[in-house]
Parts: C-alpha cells; structure tokens; sequence
C-alpha cells in the first residue's frame, strides 16, 4: 500500500483459473461484495488496470469478466493474478472486521507467552480465519475465545493462548 490518501490499495481477491471461451475468470475472494461492475482493478501479473464489466456467482468462487478481456487467451494471461483495488472504492468495513492487509505485518503478543511474532499472512478456513504468525507460522484463530484483541493505532494484537498452545 501507498502512504498517499486515495492511492491506498487492498488485495481483494485472486484468479485461480478461466471459465469458458468468452474470457470470464474464476476468481477466489473472502468477501464478494468488494467486486461490482464498473470497479477497477490492477492485476499483479502484467500490473495492468482492468475493469470489471460483469460478474456472477459460481460455487465457492466469482465468475467475473473483464473489459477488453473477451477470449480464453486473454483471459489465460491473467490465471494466479492478485486483483487489488483502491481502498477508497470498495464498501466500507462493519466495525471490529479487518482486509487481510491491514492485518499483515501486525506484532502478535501473548498474555502467558509474550511477542509470538508478526502477521505474515491471513488463512481463511471454513470455521475461522487463522493468523499466520512468525518464524514458526503458528496458526493463531480469530476468535473471541482466544482474546483477540486487534488495535489498528498501534498496529498490535494481543490474544490469550490456552495453556498448550504453543505445543501444537
């Protein structure tokens, strides 16, 4: 992300394949509502600007069709692309809900075992989203039960583990 106001960006989903001969994509996101016609996007592969010209669900993930992109080929050079979008265009987020991105980098200090590390990235499963924590990758849920507490001002988290936690 940028520091400028306006220039901020947030990755909000990935292409994880084509679907069909007109050039539609399959693109896996945590939050579908951050895609709407009209939105433009940078994809990572080529850092080109695209526009998102339709979109529909499909199982688990978004079919979504590009301005411009209106062939398998075309649609073929956009496969494992980051999709980031400027903050300022997508839907505001509920109080207490984070993007993985203001997320990443965050310290993660435990009541009983101290700084567990950084926030090097988010896993999203079915029953809950996991930190990604430190050297180790020790998955941290976020969970109230876990006494995750995010403070985006300082830019830390605290939780409080179970006791045999960190053996897992």
């Amino acid at each position: 992300m940028t520091a400028e106001a306006g220039d901020a960006r947030a990755v909000i989903g990935r292409v994880a394949g084509t679907f069909g001969l007109r050039g539609e994509v399959k693109v896996v996101t945590t939050d579908p509502s951050d895609f709407r016609p009209g939105l433009s996007v940078r994809a990572s592969t080529g850092d080109r600007e695209l526009v998102i010209a339709a979109l529909r669900p499909h199982k688990e993930r978004l079919l979504v069709l590009f301005e411009g992109v209106d062939d398998l080929t075309a649609a073929e050079a956009l496969n494992g692309a980051e999709l980031s979008a400027h903050i300022s265009d997508l839907p505001a987020l509920p109080p207490n809900t984070f993007r993985d991105d203001d997320l990443i980098g965050m310290r993660v200090t435990d009541a009983r075992l101290g700084d567990l590390g950084a926030v090097t990235s988010i896993a999203h499963y079915p029953h809950a989203d996991m930190l990604v924590v430190g050297d180790r990758s020790l998955l941290v849920p976020m969970l109230a039960a876990y006494g995750v507490v995010i403070d985006v001002e300082s830019k830390a988290i605290s939780t409080a583990l179970p006791l045999g936690f960190e053996d897992l």
